[in-house]
């Protein structure tokens, strides 16, 4: 084979290696993406009015990023932590979580108004452990005379009632108010003054409850977090510990006798939360301010002293 031949060949021989075939050509399938464990990965999309964006999940359903989100005209967040479990109502994975208004307003409680739309949000019955934090901002002019921006809160609307979600936190700069949710329905921010009955009011004492939620194993944040708020509570509020109007508790989330509080107060971990009750009904908050201050003995303190007086003027 002379010289040119040679040349000849080892072309015809690249190109079969670079293009093969078409009849031997096998079709190639990218492997599923797999999060190191072994497990393989989706995307979960996430739209808030047209606001759109991905986020990894994988194939049990466990989210395997931070989630913290607004729509584009900041009436609506959601907030979901690493590892929270998002499934539908049979149990599968979700795909896509939507959020829409729902142009029919359902009949609302007896002395109770509406403050903006009623939110859908989609698939409905889809469940989440542990609870997703979504935030509502509200316009303080639609507020009826007589009724303040601490009269709001966000309620749930579910096989045709209302239901008054315990966890809240209003923030009257902003004008947003904010709870935690295990499930999907519809929600909306309402506004009532209370109105309790002597049945519940004999039953709640007026006083404020300081409570501290840990998991089994500790870190050293939250032994720092539980050390600050004992001393804060127990050198500065003695008379009121003493008197009953201040009650403190350090409770461990993962310990089943605990389950009650810890559903009522939708904890999950290292949260502190200062209940005020007045006239028989309770006002929850959580503190979240306190994890700013971490290593800062002074403002941590000054934190959690401020809340507890805040909250001590707010009862009889």
């Amino acid at each position: 084979m002379n010289i040119e031949n040679k040349v000849v060949y080892a072309l015809l021989l690249l190109c079969l290696v670079m293009y093969p075939l078409v009849g031997c050509a096998e079709t190639s399938t990218a492997p599923p993406v797999t999060d190191g464990s072994g497990l393989s990965t989706y995307q979960l999309e996430i739209d808030l009015f047209g606001t759109k964006n991905e986020f990894p999940v994988d194939s049990q359903g466990k989210l395997k990023t931070e989630v913290n989100l607004s729509s584009a005209d900041g009436r609506i967040s959601l907030s979901m932590n690493v590892g929270t479990l998002i499934l539908d109502k049979e149990g599968e994975p979700l795909k896509v979580i939507d959020v829409a208004i729902d142009p029919n307003l359902p009949t609302l409680p007896a002395d109770a108004y509406i403050v903006g739309a009623v939110y859908d949000f989609i698939p409905e019955g889809a469940d989440f452990n542990p609870p997703i934090i979504i935030t509502l901002s509200y316009d303080p002019e639609e507020l009826p005379e007589g009724i303040g921006e601490r009269d709001v809160y966000i309620a749930c609307y579910q096989d045709g009632e209302w239901e008054k979600l315990i966890y809240r936190s209003v923030d009257i700069g902003s004008h947003e108010v904010t709870t935690q949710i295990d499930h999907f329905a519809r929600f909306a921010v309402l506004a009532s003054k209370e109105r309790p009955t002597s049945d519940v009011s004999s039953g709640l004492a007026d006083r404020v409850e300081v409570i501290y939620f840990h998991r089994t194993q500790r870190c050293s944040t939250c032994l720092y977090a539980e050390a600050g708020i004992s001393y804060t509570v127990e050198t500065y509020f003695k008379d009121e510990l003493a008197s009953g109007r201040v009650t403190f508790q350090v409770i461990n989330v993962q310990d089943e006798e605990n389950a009650a509080i810890v559903k009522k107060y939708g904890a999950s971990y290292l949260t502190l939360f200062i209940n005020t009750i007045r006239d028989g009904t309770e006002h929850i908050e959580e503190v979240d301010e306190i994890w700013y201050c971490i290593g800062d003995d002074e403002a941590f303190i000054k934190t959690v002293k401020s809340k507890i007086e805040i909250s001590l003027g707010e009862v009889k």
